[in-house]
């Protein structure tokens, strides 16, 4: 979580929230922001654009030993450059993740792709359709923060055209932070959706 690859990066400004647009933008939450501790989630899984679907992922694994209460939860996205790339807030306040176990954020309605958790398209959609998603960025840093605290933070350097990369290890946030250490996903469909990678499930070993 804080390699000394990455330490450089925490001298950036933190990425400016996505301006709103009144029609499709939720208000901002009433709760304030989660009680977790550093550490406490850990980036497994990580899906982008995979050609003409608008199915992508980010999955976080628990890896303490209670129940964590995502609402307010901010997903922020940095450019290799250094360059901010925009950013979510989770504001189900019903979302849960309880105790080893994961949850999947993605840019489908769990209605209808119900191996996603939650529906990041609130905040991240395309600039052209709001209707449409945003597609998450190839590379740069992954941060997940919580009142204003980093929890976890991968460098991703080991996305390929199939778009699945993921973690191997046990998870966790003090290992996982370099992306190339990670494994690109092209050999399982066990969404039953035709397309690689495992959501909500333990990954596999690299092959």
């Amino acid at each position: 979580m804080f390699s000394g690859r990455t330490d450089s990066f925490l001298r950036l400004a933190a990425p400016p929230v996505l301006a709103a647009m009144a029609a499709c933008v939720r208000p901002p939450l009433d709760t304030g922001c989660p009680k977790i501790q550093p550490g406490a989630l850990a980036l497994t899984e990580f899906r982008e654009n995979q050609g003409g679907s608008y199915r992508q992922w980010i999955e976080l694994y628990n890896a303490s030993e209670e129940p964590i209460a995502l609402a307010g939860l901010r997903i922020a996205f940095t450019r290799n450059d250094g360059k901010p790339a925009g950013a979510f807030i989770v504001r189900d306040e019903g979302l849960v993740v309880e105790p080893g176990d994961y949850v999947v954020l993605g840019s489908d309605d769990p209605e209808r792709a119900a191996y996603l958790d939650y529906s990041y398209l609130v905040d991240w959609y395309s600039p052209s359709n709001p209707a449409n998603p945003r597609d998450l960025p190839k590379g740069g840093l992954v941060d997940v923060q919580a009142c204003g605290q980093l929890i976890d933070r991968v460098v991703l350097r080991n996305l390929t055209e199939m778009g699945t990369t993921f973690w191997p290890g046990e998870p966790s946030a003090a290992d996982n932070d370099e992306g190339a250490k990670w494994c690109v996903d092209d050999f399982t469909t066990s969404t039953g959706i035709g397309v690689f990678g495992t959501p909500g499930e333990a990954n596999p070993a690299c092959p």
